[in-house]
């Protein structure tokens, strides 16, 4: 299957494509406001506009995060997947941190995820358990402020940690999502009895759970 993901979630973008058993990525780091030109950056990975209509899956990570960037991604992606009838599929970004070390450290049964947010005293968190090499959340997604989260990290020791929402916090794998991992992540997530409507691929901010769909805007 060949397959491209864009991430852009923060104050990095990176962009990834599998092609056979191919796989190229670069990332870029910018200002959280910059939004940088995708179809340059794809350029940069040797895939030109006439390259498109050869991926069978399109994928990027909806959040939460910069959502700005986020936004800008999803109607970028939305655009080619309708242009070309193909599937798009949006991937927690809280998801794909957790995963991205769960492929190295296969004996972690249960991984906190954070990520940090334009304010300071807010963290992106959701917990999940890993069973049978997937990933099962055991909480929603929310919203924590930083107490909350130093909380539940003296609480839960034993358990594992990961993302720069644990900055503050010393021994913390204080990685952030990028496209390959998406790309990883969406190959084990991936079904065909799933259709990955384009339409139905939006971005989550959790700062507003009401967020209407980019074509209804």
């Amino acid at each position: 299957m060949n397959i491209l993901a864009i991430d852009s979630t923060g104050n990095k973008t990176s962009v990834a494509s599998k092609i056979g058993d191919d796989l190229l990525s670069l990332s870029i780091h910018h200002n959280r406001k910059d939004r940088p030109d995708w179809q340059s950056l794809l350029e940069k990975i040797s895939i030109s506009s006439d390259d498109l209509q050869n991926f069978d899956l399109f994928t990027f990570g909806q959040g939460p995060g910069s959502y700005t960037s986020i936004r800008s991604v999803a109607t970028f992606l939305k655009a080619i997947a309708l242009v070309h009838q193909k599937p798009l599929m949006p991937l927690s970004n809280l998801e794909c941190i957790a995963y991205g070390h769960s492929l190295f450290h296969k004996n972690d049964s249960i991984i906190h995820s954070a990520i940090s947010s334009d304010i300071d005293s807010e963290i992106y968190y959701c917990p999940y358990e890993l069973k049978n090499s997937l990933l099962i959340p055991l909480k929603n997604e929310a919203i924590l402020a930083r107490n909350d989260l130093d909380s539940i990290f003296t609480s839960k020791q034993g358990d594992t940690f990961v993302g720069n929402g644990w900055a503050n916090l010393s021994d913390i794998e204080h990685k952030t999502s990028d496209a390959s991992t998406i790309i990883e992540l969406a190959m084990a997530r991936y079904s065909e009895k799933e259709e990955y409507n384009p339409d139905d691929a939006n971005p989550v901010y959790l700062k507003d759970t009401s967020y209407k769909k980019l074509n209804d805007q």
